[in-house]
């Protein structure tokens, strides 16, 4: 059986959850097929999927996931404006959705999915996702390709290396759902395994940024539930989580004055103070930049097997690539360090 499947669903509702953030709401039966688990629909953490962005005046385009290689080869090999566009993004969050909702006459699956609408920084103008986001309307059909009941959820999340242990996460807006998923789902103790709990306890701590580019993004409704009990203290916002895990929050505002990734630097930098460098390290982060330079596709994952605090870096691809050359040069493991380049500046990505 195939890993992949193509479903259908329909907008149930639209929300600006921030200055440059819409929140899509899609429901379908077909979402079923997902691995839920016990627990039901929900938060999984970093989990992601395809969407598949029909060309303006197009129908969606028919998915054989018996042979994806061919299809992918097919679908790409003909123009844009005939065949339309592939996205991917996380799942924020999920819940059944009841009857009585629009069309829907029975329970099904509601998730929702976070945009963001800003211009291409090189070619200006929106972009076939950030368009796509803040067009759809309630009734219009969302193709997306997720992982089937035989494949696990698509993430780069380790919950098992975030098990009773220190956890920083540094994000950019791309990453924010993912971050707040991590988050909610620690709160909750849900688990993208279908057991859906830990086994032996969630992290002892996450301390999370999240640089966005204005301050209408830090919002509440953008970032995880457990903010709302949260506390600021000297800027951050501290809460201990159901889960006894005690998170630190931090807002990143660019603005017009810093310069994207300026300040998640400086941040991580921050959690890095203390850490002793080596010329050893310092050369092992010269070979990383000669390594990740190699392609586009910039994604690792920490070793499984690990038991050092747990490095979570997800932003653009050039701006991950500083962050782990900070954390190598500053003594971290390369094998404590998840990063993923969610997407690449002047270039499109799937």
């Amino acid at each position: 059986m195939t890993e992949i499947q193509a479903v259908m669903t329909r907008v149930t509702r639209t929300e600006m959850v921030g200055e440059h953030l819409v929140r899509v709401s899609v429901a379908g039966e077909e979402l079923w097929i997902l691995r839920w688990g016990v627990s039901g629909p929900g938060p999984r953490a970093d989990a992601y999927f395809k969407v598949l962005i029909p060309a303006p005046g197009r129908d969606h385009v028919r998915i054989d996931t018996s042979d994806m290689s061919r299809w992918r080869q097919g679908f790409l090999s003909r123009p844009e404006d005939e065949r339309g566009w592939i996205r991917t993004y996380t799942l924020r969050d999920a819940r059944v959705l009841t009857g009585g909702h629009g069309d829907v006459a029975e329970a099904v699956p509601e998730m929702d999915i976070d945009v963001v609408v800003h211009e291409d920084e090189v070619h200006g103008g929106l972009g076939p996702g950030a368009r796509w986001g803040s067009e759809l309307v309630p009734g219009d059909t969302v193709q997306l390709m997720v992982p089937s009941a035989s494949g696990a959820w698509w993430a780069g999340w380790d919950e098992h290396r975030a098990r009773n242990n220190r956890v920083v996460i540094a994000a950019d807006e791309t990453a924010l759902p993912a971050a707040a998923a991590i988050v909610d789902c620690v709160d909750r103790s849900i688990s993208l395994r279908d057991d859906s709990v830990y086994e032996t306890g969630a992290a002892q701590s996450l301390h999370v940024a999240v640089e966005v580019p204005v301050h209408g993004d830090a919002t509440m409704p953008a970032g995880p539930a457990a903010l709302s009990r949260g506390v600021m203290t000297d800027g951050d916002i501290r809460v201990t989580l159901e889960s006894g895990t005690e998170l630190t929050w931090t807002w990143l505002a660019r603005g017009e004055t810093a310069a994207r990734n300026e300040l998640l630097e400086s941040w991580l930098s921050r959690q890095l103070e203390g850490r002793e460098g080596t010329a050893r390290h310092a050369a092992s982060s010269a070979v990383d930049e000669r390594e990740d330079d190699t392609g586009d596709f910039v994604w690792a994952t920490a070793d499984a097997t690990g038991a050092g605090p747990y490095w979570f870096l997800a932003a653009e691809s050039s701006a991950v690539k500083s962050l782990r050359r900070m954390c190598v040069a500053h003594g971290v493991q390369k094998t404590d360090i998840s990063f993923m380049g969610y997407w690449k500046r002047g270039r499109a990505t799937e």
